[in-house]
């Protein structure tokens, strides 16, 4: 859940929050978002249902709404789970200094998860990430997927999920040593 980012904007329009946007360029879409999630939530909690979202990695260690609305903080007030997509090779080049952060996942993957942990305060175990397990920027070793889940639960977190979007995930990343 998010505004677009990409492509030519200049003919996006948004009929039922045009005029939150408008009135505050900076702010509007998060406030958008937010009072969505608000709904969401409070609509969805007369089912008997879990309900999480997925958000970009950088939502842990930006404190702006990157733009498409997105706040850590809003969606773990709303719902039960939340996932940044914490993939290293969607961090631009120079992140924490690495020229290729997806040959750095470990320190990644901490930092986003030991910011995330910090803004969640009372509610960290909301937190679920979404790793990377495809090969983009580096080739992703089994090694290499371990240690993103080392670094979530040397964040303190037990929880965390693996994406591919071939769905081919790397077995050996999961056998027990």
């Amino acid at each position: 859940m998010r505004f677009p980012s990409d492509g030519d904007m200049t003919n996006i329009y948004y009929p039922t929050s045009e005029a939150v946007v408008e009135a505050d360029p900076v702010g509007g879409k998060s406030a958008v978002l937010r009072s969505f999630f608000s709904y969401l939530s409070r609509e969805l909690k007369k089912e008997p249902i879990i309900i999480s979202a997925d958000l970009f990695g950088m939502t842990t260690t930006n404190n702006d709404d990157l733009n498409i609305g997105q706040v850590l903080e809003d969606a773990l007030a709303n719902f039960d789970y939340v996932s940044p997509m914490v993939y290293p090779s969607h961090y631009p080049a120079n992140f924490l200094g690495f020229a290729n952060p997806a040959t750095k996942q470990y320190e990644v993957v901490k930092y986003s998860m030991d910011s995330a942990v910090r803004r969640a305060s009372t509610t960290p175990f909301k937190l679920r990430p979404w790793l990377q397990d495809f090969s983009l920027g580096a080739t992703y070793t089994p090694d290499m997927v371990r240690t993103q889940m080392q670094a979530v639960y040397d964040s303190g977190l037990n929880s965390w999920m693996l994406w591919n979007a071939s769905n081919r995930y790397t077995a050996a990343a999961l056998d027990e040593n």
